[in-house]
């Protein structure tokens, strides 16, 4: 392994994956809070405020703030990142942005003034009254990964946080970035550089209630309970396949596979191998192997 792992946290992280989950349509029957909290936090914008938001997040387009939170010297709250990107002179600008990926984004000026328009306008009407545990939460699990790396595998530590992403060594990739997030559970994404990979993996931040399972039951339980789920899982036992080749041995439409396919990989039942942009899939027996371990803990419970 050429590339180095690094864990990181900061509440700006966590805000733009709010918003980014928020303004993210297709993803809304995927995530755990639902679109019961889709709807709830709408309610808090004005409709100008809203198409403003969804206006500039397709301006937008594959820019993401990831690098620069990371790189920001300074405060990462959501005040003290936005106080000190908008400081950049245009020149430090583009040269941050050029670092990360060749081809910077026209305007790249004039679209950083629009995000953090959108993001201020989140934080007021939303992000910043969010439940602190919520942020103490993500920030704990990222000392907890640190501490795994200290003695661990970091391919081992990576695939774990991730329930199972594997990155398979690419050309010129120098630095992986893991960064906990809590609304869009249980989805993991990824920002991908030449050099740079920035992950964001589910973390169920606060405790579930008292005699209510774990989400990671859950969604175990959930992913196990679909008889086209099982029978995915069947065909992944005997090799590794892609999603075109999935689709076409399951004889379902793409939408539906890649519905089945969320829920199998929010369960750690799947290993998604990545190398550049191309993926495939193979089966997770350990996160089988957990089940009657989880189940027992929550019935003694």
């Amino acid at each position: 392994m050429d590339y180095q792992l690094n864990v990181d946290f900061a509440p700006m992280y966590e805000c733009i994956q709010s918003l980014t989950v928020f303004l993210s349509k297709q993803n809304h029957t995927a995530i755990d809070a639902g679109k019961l909290w889709v709807r709830d936090v709408e309610s808090r914008f004005a409709p100008v405020q809203l198409r403003r938001m969804r206006e500039t997040m397709k301006r937008m387009n594959e820019f993401t703030l990831a690098p620069y939170i990371w790189r920001c010297p300074g405060d990462r709250t959501v005040e003290g990142f936005l106080d000190w990107f908008e400081s950049l002179p245009a020149g430090e600008l583009y040269e941050l942005a050029g670092t990360f990926d060749p081809s910077v984004p026209a305007g790249l000026p004039e679209l950083r003034t629009a995000v953090c328009e959108m993001i201020r306008i989140w934080n007021e009407g939303y992000f910043g009254g969010i439940d602190t545990a919520i942020l103490h939460g993500l920030a704990e699990d990222a000392e907890r990964k640190r501490a795994e790396l200290a003695h661990e595998d970091a391919e081992a530590v990576y695939e774990r946080a991730t329930e199972g992403f594997r990155i398979l060594q690419a050309d010129g990739l120098k630095q992986i970035v893991l960064i906990p997030q809590y609304h869009a559970r249980p989805l993991v994404t990824s920002a991908i550089y030449k050099e740079y990979v920035f992950t964001f993996y589910s973390c169920d931040a606060l405790p579930p209630e008292p005699g209510r399972p774990e989400p990671a039951l859950l969604r175990l339980t959930r992913g196990l309970s679909d008889e086209t789920r099982l029978q995915i899982l069947r065909l992944l036992t005997r090799e590794q396949m892609s999603f075109t080749e999935i689709v076409k041995h399951i004889g379902l439409s793409k939408s539906t596979i890649h519905y089945h396919l969320i829920a199998l990989r929010a369960a750690g039942l799947l290993v998604l191998h990545m190398s550049g942009k191309s993926m495939s899939y193979s089966l997770r027996p350990e996160a089988l192997n957990r089940l009657s371990e989880k189940m027992n803990r929550y019935l003694e419970s």
